[in-house]
């Protein structure tokens, strides 16, 4: 790479002067007038020349700048000739520099000034054509200098950055062209200024909420500045409780700002009324309402408020006294059409419970009066405190069509109030509840029932056929069921204690047998008439000397115990009664006799097992209302003739509890004791201390007879019966029962 060495009139000069100095232009008489095609490095010699500074450039590197035509017949200073080659090198992709450490400025590309521009020059020299300059701020923040400096910067090479935010100050480097460079720090001195004072103010507001009251000044000012092209200086913001905004602003801003919100802040006042529609359900006149009246699309007003109060069938309605009026001119509307085009027709399939069922339940509250068209009220005035005549009631009050109203409500012409006729009950057969029609005064409601759909028609005001769908909300409901296990357990404990000795003894005395005996029928005699011990259970012991004397000794003891059990299992709905009957009958016959004859005919039967009837009522805890009836008979011997039933014995409960769920409880039992002692003896010797003994026969008996009722209730509330389905599953599989599904088996596939 070739470097010239340009001074004036030699090609390398000792300076006049150290580096450093304080540069003086030399004094030339008159300026260079420059004509014609100059070539890019000769225009560079002759600013050096005229200037007398040191310049390398890289010669060949150089050439490619080609040339300039210049008519510079006026002529040009040596500090105007500087300024043309730094542009015409500029525009050639060149730039004159002044490097870190080196003495002459040097020529390189555009695109590597950045990094080879000094950010310190010496004081009187020459402005490069690229250069660098570091300044620190005073007043702004760095950022918000660098920002403003960067819309005056090129687009390529230029730089302005932040070198160090602190205390003091912050520091910037700005790196372009000479040109640039001084643009930039004048719009910085311009800027670094001491901020003028800030003007906050709070400003509550009245008719909009703080938010929205900021977003609308806020849309304002940007339509004033997008027209006018001058930047509102301040903004408005809301505060956190939302009832007033702030000002933030110039002290020569906030008059404007604060007019803004005061003419913006203004919107018409509103009421709340409740209206109490006569003939139509209040939330069908509610839907005809909001889309009749209530304002739609962006300018939606947040203060209109519709509530619909099914305890009373009205609509509290906060609206506008403009919006009031159309309220009213249709509710009134809606009151005053004639009767035959206010009763239509629906139909309300009921899925779960009968029809007919639903039907007598209606029938009952229009007997009763609680179904009713006609629910007029009437209120108007103004409210205890208030001052003047408003045209619309006050907070709380409540008017209905027909209501007489001052000020600017329209007042209804007149409409007839429909007569609530007397409806006969309904009979037994029928499937239509139809009150005695008038066709000047038709009937309210007509009810009718489609068994084969259980769908229940209804023909009636629209008022009347909301409060029947109200009402099937709750009435058509599926109930949940009930598992009910009744376990009746019957205990029989007995024992028995036998105990006798038999003595007996002959003699002979002249010709006179005697015999003395002490018997209890322990023992029988043989054919020859001796006594001999029979065939009786238990211990029996005999000593016999035939002719002389026989002694019979038997000891028993029996103990019974015995166990029965029934089991029967309900499924039953809630609130529905259920029933089990298990019974044998026992036929008996009837006698009948006269004076010459006697007929035997069948007199009937007599029934005796298990029979439970049960009712459960399902409550809003793990728990249930149980009502149960539970008999468990059976007959306890043989007739005593056959004219006669056998005995029966009958165990009986009969109450009504709460049960818990899933748990098995004890409902009611029986519990008998009886003890029993005996002695057969003979009198007088038999108190004799244990010769006695022998002349006792003891019989002990005790027995104990248990009746128990136990009852398990499961409640199933799962929608998809999964708690059924388990249930018929461990019962099927217990009793070996086929359930129909499908068996899945593996199959092998070749």
């Amino acid at each position: 790479m070739r470097f010239h060495w340009i001074m004036f009139g030699v090609l390398l000069c000792p300076l006049p002067r150290a580096f450093g100095g304080v540069w003086q232009p030399e004094s030339h008489s008159g300026a260079v007038a420059l004509t014609g095609q100059v070539d890019v490095p000769r225009l560079l010699d002759l600013s050096a020349q005229r200037l007398r500074l040191n310049i390398e450039y890289d010669a060949n590197a150089l050439k490619a700048a080609g040339q300039v035509t210049l008519r510079l017949d006026a002529g040009l200073s040596d500090t105007e000739l500087w300024d043309l080659t730094n542009r015409v090198l500029i525009a050639r992709g060149f730039a004159t520099v002044r490097v870190q450490g080196k003495s002459a400025y040097s020529v390189v590309k555009l695109a590597d000034a950045p990094g080879l521009a000094a950010a310190v020059e010496a004081p009187g020299e020459p402005a490069a054509g690229f250069r660098s300059a570091v300044i620190r701020a005073k007043h702004r923040t760095g950022k918000e200098l660098t920002e403003a400096a960067a819309k005056v910067m090129s687009k390529s090479g230029g730089a302005a950055v932040v070198l160090r935010e602190g205390p003091e100050g912050a520091l910037i480097l700005l790196s372009d062209t000479s040109p640039r460079v001084d643009q930039a720090l004048n719009l910085i001195a311009a800027i670094d200024v001491p901020a003028e004072r800030v003007h906050v103010e709070e400003i509550p507001v009245r008719n909009y909420s703080s938010q929205q009251l900021a977003t609308l000044i806020a849309q304002v000012n940007a339509k004033r500045d997008l027209v006018s092209g001058d930047k509102t200086s301040g903004e408005v913001i809301p505060s956190p409780d939302g009832g007033s905004v702030l000002l933030v602003c110039d002290p020569r801003s906030a008059a404007y700002l604060r007019d803004l919100v005061s003419s913006l802040d203004q919107r018409d006042r509103v009421e709340t009324v409740t209206y109490s529609p006569r003939h139509f359900a209040a939330k069908e006149v509610a839907k005809l309402i909001e889309a009749a009246v209530k304002p739609g699309g962006s300018n939606v007003e947040e203060r209109w408020k519709l509530v619909t109060d099914d305890l009373t069938g009205s609509l509290i309605i906060t609206a506008s006294p403009a919006q009031h009026e159309q309220i009213w001119a249709l509710i009134e509307r809606l009151d005053s059409s004639p009767s035959q085009a206010r009763r239509p027709v629906r139909s309300f399939t009921i899925r779960n419970r009968p029809v007919r069922e639903i039907q007598s339940i209606l029938e009952q509250l229009v007997q009763s009066g609680v179904l009713a068209a006609d629910t007029s009220t009437s209120a108007s005035g103004t409210a205890p405190g208030t001052t003047g005549v408003s045209p619309w009631p006050p907070l709380g009050n409540v008017f209905a069509p027909g209501t007489a109203l001052p000020g600017a409500i329209p007042q209804p012409t007149g409409s007839a109030t429909p007569t609530v006729l007397s409806t006969p009950p309904p009979s037994p057969t029928t499937t239509t509840f139809v009150q005695q029609y008038d066709r000047r005064n038709p009937p309210e409601l007509v009810l009718s029932t489609d068994e084969g759909t259980n769908t229940l028609i209804a023909m009636g005001e629209p008022r009347l056929l909301s409060q029947i769908e109200t009402l099937l909300q709750s009435l058509d409901v599926r109930q949940a069921q009930v598992m009910l296990e009744v376990l009746i357990v019957s205990l029989s404990d007995s024992q028995t204690l036998d105990l006798g000795v038999e003595l007996e003894a002959t003699g002979m005395t002249d010709d006179v047998r005697s015999r003395i005996a002490s018997l209890f029928g322990l023992g029988t005699r043989d054919s020859a008439g001796n006594r001999i011990a029979g065939d009786g259970l238990g211990l029996t012991g005999v000593v016999l000397n035939p002719g002389d004397f026989s002694i019979i000794l038997r000891a028993l003891q029996t103990l019974n115990r015995g166990r029965s059990l029934s089991m029967p299992r309900l499924l039953v709905t809630n609130n529905q009664q259920a029933t089990l009957d298990s019974v044998l009958e026992q036929p008996f016959a009837s006698t009948n006799a006269s004076n010459t004859v006697t007929t035997t005919s069948f007199g009937g039967t007599k029934p005796a097992g298990t029979q439970i009837a049960l009712k459960p009522q399902i409550a809003e805890g793990d728990h249930l209302l149980l009502d149960y009836n539970i008999s468990l008979s059976a007959f306890v011997g043989a007739a005593a003739s056959a004219a006669l039933p056998p005995p029966r014995q009958e165990n009986k409960v009969q109450s009504a509890a709460s049960l818990p769920d899933g748990h098995t409880v004890v409902v009611g039992g029986i519990e008998l004791n009886s003890e029993g002692k005996a002695v057969n003896q003979v009198p007088g010797i038999a108190r004799i201390p244990l010769i006695g003994e022998l002349f006792k026969n003891r019989s002990n008996t005790n027995s104990r007879n248990r009746f128990y009722v136990f009852i398990r209730a499961n409640i199933l509330r799962h929608r998809s019966f999964e708690d059924l389905k388990y249930l018929s599953e461990v019962a099927t599989a217990a009793a070996k029962v086929d359930d129909g599904w499908p068996v899945v088996e593996p199959r092998i596939i070749k």
